[in-house]
């Protein structure tokens, strides 16, 4: 489970009356990850989720054993809507076995649909490839290795169930590792808004704030105030994860030449090298784009790499920005280099 309590919490909101159906050959899976899995069920039940679990082989008797001495509430049920819907109302987790029952099969599938679900959680004898998190329309054109469970994970998603969990089950944890962390350690298909970039709203600006304070502090950031990102609140982008934000961008539009800065970006630590920033920065160029900005520019000195080799831009002289800023630029003593790119003609 992850050690960062505040990274725990606020999932606990988010899952709290939605329904989780999972997949596990209890007799398959190795004895101290079978009993881990369980008593996660008991963390995930306290905090109001609904669970139904879906035993398959001959590992029936392996969980019932666990769920009575993890003293959990629950009830053995089959593939009926309305008495597991019973069974979820009164708090209870609902077991049904299906001893043949096809991984992501039609029959699953229909009745996880059918109850709402917002996640199926599937433990494999294997780690499927394809990343963390993968749009459906993503796992609908993937290739090569977990090619066939990744399509059909994303027909899933087109069936109903706005989030498919694939997970390997001999990873001892793997089931809160992945669901109480914003990248997971499983394969998660999503048909949703889990990674989102939108305007900024004020809500947010304490957490930006909190967020950049270490770039801020090692003079990586210029060091902004809340009333400052309040009063120019639209310039800025958020990134978010399941609702948290993970980074930011901003544009600030200047003229006398009419151009754009693009400024405070920031990934967290915790997201680095998922290609976060280039998703930001592509995001801010889009909106100079609608906007009829010819031209965009940044200031660099530990990103300038990141700019030059990942997004096109190009080094150039300080007096090609408008004069404001270069007057900002010299007065804050910063050793950045300015870059730009060329936007619409």
């Amino acid at each position: 489970m992850q050690s960062d309590l505040r990274a725990v919490l606020q999932y606990v909101p988010f899952f709290r009356g939605k329904i989780f159906v999972l997949v596990i050959d209890a007799a398959r899976m190795p004895e101290l990850a079978l009993a881990e899995s369980l008593l996660d069920l008991i963390a995930l039940q306290q905090i109001g989720v609904k669970l139904v679990l879906v035993s398959v082989g001959t590992g029936k008797a392996q969980i019932e054993q666990l769920l009575i001495d993890g003293e959990l509430k629950w009830q053995s049920t089959e593939f009926e809507k309305d008495q597991v819907e019973s069974i979820l109302n009164r708090g209870q987790l609902a077991l049904i076995q299906e001893s043949e029952l096809e991984n992501l099969g039609n029959e699953l599938v229909e009745f996880a649909s059918s109850l709402g679900a917002f996640k199926l959680i599937v433990f494999l004898s294997e780690q499927v490839s394809g990343g963390n998190a993968i749009s459906s329309e993503d796992a609908r054109k993937w290739q090569g290795e977990g090619q066939a469970i990744l399509h059909r994970a994303a027909e899933v998603c087109i069936l109903g169930v706005p989030r498919v969990h694939l997970l390997n089950e001999n990873h001892q944890g793997v089931l809160m590792d992945e669901l109480f962390s914003n990248e997971g350690v499983g394969v998660m298909v999503y048909a949703d808004d889990y990674l989102s970039i939108r305007p900024i709203a004020p809500d947010d600006i304490s957490e930006l704030l909190a967020m950049v304070g270490r770039s801020m502090r090692d003079s990586h950031l210029v060091p902004r105030s809340y009333e400052e990102i309040e009063n120019s609140l639209d310039d800025f982008l958020v990134m978010t994860i399941d609702g948290n934000v993970v980074g930011c961008v901003a544009l600030h539009c200047l003229v006398d030449p009419k151009c754009a800065e693009i400024a405070c970006l920031y990934v967290k630590q915790s997201h680095g090298g998922q290609g976060y920033g280039q998703l930001l920065v592509k995001a801010a160029e889009q909106r100079a784009l609608e906007m009829g900005i010819p031209w965009v520019f940044a200031l660099s000195t530990r990103a300038i790499d990141f700019f030059l080799d990942q997004l096109g831009y190009e080094s150039c002289p300080i007096e090609v920005i408008p004069a404001s800023r270069q007057e900002r630029l010299r007065s804050t003593n910063r050793e950045s280099l300015v870059i730009r790119k060329t936007i619409s003609s």
